[in-house]
Formats: C-alpha cells, sequence, structure tokens
C-alpha cells in the first residue's frame, strides 16, 4: 500500500540535501548580482559627486590662497559691501560676528567655482577658501538667514 514511489517528492534520500544546497547557491548569487548593482549603483553617484571635491582640495591646498578678505557681520549690516578678488583663484574669508552670543549669521557667496555658506555665531571668527569664478563679473553674498538678507546683509563679488 505505502509505495515510496508513488509518494510525492524523491524516492531518493540525498536528492533533497542537493536541493537545498543547489537553492541556497542560487540565493547566495542572486545577493552577490544584487550587491554588485548597489555597489555599482553608488559608484555611478559617488564618484561625480566627489570629484568636484578632490578638484577642489587639490585646488585649495597646492598653494596659498592669493587673497585673505576679512567680512565683518553685525547687527544688519555686512561689512565691505563690494569686495574684489581675481578671477579662478583661490581667495581665503575670514568671516567675524561681531554680535552678542546668541545673534548668528551665515556668510554666503553665489556664482563661484566652489562656494562657501559659513555659520557663524556671535563673538566667533570664522574662515573658509573659496575657488573664485573663471567669469568676471559681479555675483552677489549675502546672509543667508531667514530676513537678513531683505534687511541689508548683502554685497557684492566682483570678480576682475
Amino acid at each position: 500500500m505505502d509505495d515510496p514511489t508513488t509518494r510525492t517528492g524523491s524516492a531518493d534520500p540525498t536528492t533533497a540535501p542537493q536541493a537545498r544546497r543547489l537553492r541556497a547557491r542560487a540565493r547566495a548569487r542572486r545577493a552577490l548580482w544584487i550587491s554588485l548593482a548597489i555597489i555599482a549603483t553608488s559608484g555611478a553617484v559617488l564618484v561625480p559627486l566627489s570629484t568636484p571635491n578632490l578638484r577642489r582640495a587639490i585646488t585649495l591646498f597646492a598653494s596659498p590662497p592669493a587673497a585673505t578678505i576679512s567680512v565683518t557681520m553685525t547687527g544688519r549690516t555686512i561689512a565691505p559691501i563690494e569686495l574684489r578678488v581675481p578671477r579662478g583663484a583661490a581667495v581665503k574669508f575670514e568671516v567675524a560676528n561681531l554680535d552678542g552670543p546668541r545673534d548668528g549669521h551665515r556668510f554666503k557667496t553665489t556664482g563661484q567655482a566652489y562656494d562657501i555658506d559659513l555659520a557663524v555665531w556671535g563673538g566667533v571668527t570664522k574662515s573658509d577658501v573659496i575657488l573664485t569664478a573663471n567669469v568676471p563679473g559681479r555675483y552677489p553674498f549675502l546672509c543667508s538667514i531667514r530676513g537678513h538678507a531683505s534687511e541689508g546683509m548683502v554685497g557684492v563679488l566682483v570678480v576682475e
């Protein structure tokens, strides 16, 4: 009545472990391909994002900055309101916030090859280096705290 050849499944007891091994290998191969796809996608996204930063680091640290510019932020003013810089050069900005310790400002450049956005709390001086635009022109800089630019915290960076 109970014939082993008529039961569902395999009659040979050695094929079940082989089938499990084959399924495990297939899962491992599938996991490997998924991992490789994730790594390839990450590389395709991250390499272009890191290339400009690498170029910036090489440019900025290969030689000292062409100029150092001091900027003061106090109340709702930035001084000086017009800055002249050479084109395509590394320029160091030293930004001082002369307000009290609770008053923060953000010095932000725009339109340059590499811009900066420095958060500076009251009584603190911070510095960073930008790579100026290769095209001569007038580019705004400002305090990017909401409402500060509309109250007069703006200036012009003149690339010569």
